[in-house]
């Protein structure tokens, strides 16, 4: 009987050291998993955070032996809370669409919300208080839950769950402190992805407000090169009408008077294309770009300006038929801040010589240069260094933003942009862009 009694007393504390030897290990190796998420959320783009997070919800939930989890988030005080990440084992009921959380459970997200945990290992650990998941866990389940709050920036901006539906599952301290670090991680990452898109919005704003400044200085040289094709339809018409008052006797004068109003009409209208398309919002889409052509656009945009200032603009191109990968409408922006920078340099500076030269050559292997050379006076050194910072401009009636919008459109390409002074007189600024990559000829033939 003695013999039973002690058998009896030891098999329970042997249960006993089985268990915590594998809550151990089960904790120490979250532990490892927990840092590699750490590095993982570290490095993973902006655009890929909402991916990278989904996966790890599954990674988590597999290395924990759990079911489903979600991340919730909720953008202000005012907002409600809603699944934004979910994970869900194979062949386990979906999670519930148009979940309201704040409807169903209450309390309970207020409290995660407030900042606290709420964690069972069984149904019947459910607080008396929160009668709203009590009955929830009776209906939809689970059997063991832990809801974390997720904080970014020194606020808790949404929360992790995570859930047992198979059985019941105790949650050792260790773990709820790496459930809460992998929610953090989470947070910030979010939080990251958010910054980063406020700023490209920003940018945008930035960039429109920007086309919107050069477009006005153009108003005046663009009302002139309009009203030149205008006034010749006025004149081709009239000298029509007055043949054809007279029973149109030379039906040759007016064919040609005709065709006349059509090109100038034509003229009128690619004007208004360029303008209408160079003030136009639009969502950034980076494609391969025939640089050259770019150019040429810029260059017909402005040469309404440049005749009345009375500058010459010389392009050259090498090689030929140049392309390069970039959002089209940004990029033209670039070209043209930078020409019409070079415009007001020479007319500031009172030049004898009055000439801007856009050249495009191969800066490097994989890399094309585009360079706009001016003939003005030149940029103090002083001023040179701090070129591309906000609100810094040698214009006497500049805003200081030109550069600074140029530098962050040739940045998002992947390029960079400096100034240099020309041996002679006035100003280089050059930027790069990767050349747009083109398929090998013949890469899908068979061999053999």
């Amino acid at each position: 009987m003695q013999r039973r009694a002690t058998s009896a007393t030891i098999e329970p504390k042997r249960d006993r050291t089985a268990r915590v030897g594998r809550e151990r290990r089960e904790a120490a190796r979250f532990e490892s998993l927990v840092g590699e998420l750490s590095a993982a959320m570290a490095r993973v783009p902006a655009e890929e955070v909402d991916v990278e997070i989904e996966r790890w919800l599954g990674k988590i939930c597999l290395a924990l032996d759990l079911d489903r989890s979600a991340v919730y988030e909720r953008d202000s005080p005012d907002d409600p809370v809603r699944a934004t990440h979910t994970w869900v084992r194979p062949n386990f009921p979906a999670f519930p669409r148009n979940y309201d959380p704040e409807k169903l459970l209450q309390r309970s997200t207020q409290l995660v919300m407030s900042g606290k945990m709420l964690v069972f290992a069984r149904p019947s650990e459910i607080p008396a208080e929160n009668r709203d998941t009590r009955r929830f866990v009776e209906r939809y389940g689970p059997k063991a839950s832990a809801a974390i709050p997720m904080w970014a920036g020194g606020k808790v901006i949404g929360a992790a769950t995570f859930g047992k539906f198979r059985s019941a599952r105790k949650w050792p301290l260790e773990v709820l402190d790496n459930l809460a670090l992998a929610a953090r991680l989470f947070g910030s990452a979010i939080e990251r992805k958010q910054a980063e898109i406020a700023i490209g919005a920003v940018r945008s704003e930035l960039r429109f407000a920007s086309r919107r400044n050069l477009m006005s200085e153009l108003v005046a040289s663009l009302s002139h090169e309009i009203n030149q094709p205008l006034g010749a339809i006025l004149s081709n018409l009239g000298g029509l009408a007055r043949l054809l008052a007279r029973g149109n006797p030379e039906p040759a004068m007016a064919l040609e008077a005709v065709n006349n109003a059509v090109e100038d009409t034509k003229r009128t209208a690619e004007i208004v294309r360029r303008i209408r398309f160079m003030f136009k919002r639009h969502v950034e889409h980076k494609t391969a770009i025939g640089i050259g052509a770019l150019i040429d656009e810029v260059v017909k945009l402005t040469a309404g300006e440049a005749s009345v200032r009375k500058i010459a603009v010389q392009v050259e191109i090498s090689p030929p038929g140049q392309r390069v990968t970039g959002d089209s409408i940004q990029l033209q922006q670039c070209v043209l801040n930078l020409v019409m920078n070079a415009f007001d340099a020479i007319t500031e500076a009172g030049s004898a010589r009055r000439d801007v030269a856009i050249k495009v050559a191969p800066e490097k292997i994989g890399w094309v240069g585009v360079s706009i050379c001016d003939s003005g006076t030149g940029i103090a050194p002083a001023v040179a260094k701090r070129l591309f910072e906000p609100f810094v401009t040698t214009k006497s009636e500049g805003m200081g933003l030109g550069l600074l919008v140029t530098r962050s459109i040739v940045e998002s390409h992947g390029g960079r942009i400096w100034a240099s002074p020309n041996p002679d007189q006035g100003t280089t600024f050059t930027f790069t862009l990767p050349v747009a990559q083109t398929k090998r000829a013949g890469a899908s033939r068979r061999i053999g």
